[in-house]
């Protein structure tokens, strides 16, 4: 079977009843969109080494690390929101290279910058140029015939790189000091320009859905959009201070790392067992699944925590995490043939993923993150339920198509 069968290039592989379309998306496309995806993206996959790496830079304290952070992924959002009418009006490889430069600008910026305003501008930048590189890759991944099996690929390569990233990136840190890693990945994503070639120009989509159906699936589209936003404020407003949980217990910083690097090989994982579950028993009971072991991760990081709690949580987070992501985005998929519902699926989740540093912040005192875990907590469930929700409407046949 060929790499374009496997993940549902040019026809169904999972032979369900899916709404995405047939494209001509080849495999060097789906190459150029992964590594595009994993590039914007990478902040968000490895944000609490991110926010070590802007303490190291700036000494900054927790509550301004974390407004930071939320700075860069909200300007990721809204460039995702504006892509969403772009990209079905400009060429993808345009988009895509303006995203990359911006990138290349906000990286080598915040390698120079020591003070809060300044690492936000830096950040805003960067965070335009990440959100225009998502946006460009979603689109293409949403425009497979089986986007469940596109997406799990994409989080397979880039939860390997981000694990290897988060394991080494506190000797890397001692090595060579914050300001040469952020400027290296400048380097890096000027250089990943080469791969935007492969992309298509632009989408290469028949009118109408497989099953024949025009348009947008209300109901689907409303839950899978709300319940993306909602169970993305949950998982920001805890991984992003995963590392800052673990120093707060006083963890060996080298343990700290080798917990993320580990949890996020398990999410590789999970996004594996997402594509082969999604043909085999649907999406259901896998969200749920997903929803019962990220609140069993939660519960491992109150109090005080000590290096295996954080290693156990790190690897239920991840991969409950990974396990979800291929199968929302699926969901996003299915409720628009054009692939508009799963690119603002992009722009929604970073902006709930952006909410979730500041409300972690907000909700602090001292070095408690209990009010945070147990809030998020909460918040993911009904973000599960209100999928969940919507699926079983779509599925009962509710007239929503408009």
């Amino acid at each position: 079977m060929s790499v374009a069968e496997r993940v549902g290039f040019g026809h169904r592989a999972d032979g369900g009843t899916s709404a995405a379309t047939v494209t001509g998306l080849d495999p060097r496309g789906l190459v150029a969109a992964v590594i595009l995806g994993t590039l914007g993206a990478l902040t968000i996959m490895i944000v609490p080494g991110f926010v070590m790496l802007l303490g190291a830079q700036s000494g900054l304290d927790d509550q301004q690390l974390g407004y930071v952070a939320s700075w860069d992924i909200n300007a990721t959002a809204a460039a995702i929101g504006f892509a969403t009418f772009l990209v079905a009006r400009l060429s993808w490889r345009q988009l895509a290279l303006g995203g990359l430069v911006l990138l290349v600008l906000g990286s080598f910026l915040t390698g120079q910058c020591h003070t809060y305003s300044s690492l936000v501008g830096a950040r805003i930048v960067a965070g335009i140029g990440e959100g225009l590189a998502i946006a460009v890759s979603f689109a293409a991944l949403g425009s497979a015939a089986n986007p469940d099996r596109a997406f799990g690929a994409y989080l397979v390569v880039g939860l390997s790189v981000s694990a290897a990233l988060l394991a080494l990136l506190p000797r890397l840190l001692s090595h060579f000091g914050p300001a040469v890693l952020f400027e290296s990945f400048a380097v890096v994503s000027a250089l990943s320009a080469v791969v935007l070639l492969w992309l298509p120009r632009e989408a290469n989509r028949p009118g109408v859905a497989l099953d024949g159906t025009p348009g947008v699936s209300k109901h689907l589209a409303v839950a899978g959009l709300v319940g993306a936003f909602l169970y993305f404020i949950a998982q920001g407003a805890v991984w992003s201070y995963f590392e800052r949980m673990g120093s707060a217990s006083g963890i060996d910083p080298n343990i700290i790392g080798e917990a993320m690097g580990l949890s996020s090989f398990a999410g590789v994982g999970g996004a594996f067992l997402a594509v082969l579950l999604v043909s085999r028993c649907g999406r259901r009971w896998p969200l749920i699944a997903s929803g019962i072991l990220s609140v069993a991760s939660f519960w491992l990081l109150r109090g005080q925590i000590n290096g295996t709690e954080l290693v156990v949580s790190g690897l239920l987070f991840n991969f409950a995490w990974n396990l979800a992501q291929p199968l929302l985005s699926g969901v996003c998929s299915d409720a628009d043939c054009h692939g508009r519902v799963v690119v603002a699926m992009g722009c929604i989740q970073t902006v709930g993923f952006g909410i979730g540093p500041a409300l972690t912040a907000t909700l602090l005192r001292g070095h408690d993150y209990g009010p945070a875990l147990w809030s998020s907590a909460a918040v993911l469930v009904v973000s599960l339920a209100i999928v969940l929700a919507g699926m079983r409407a779509h599925t009962r046949g509710v007239p929503a198509a408009v």
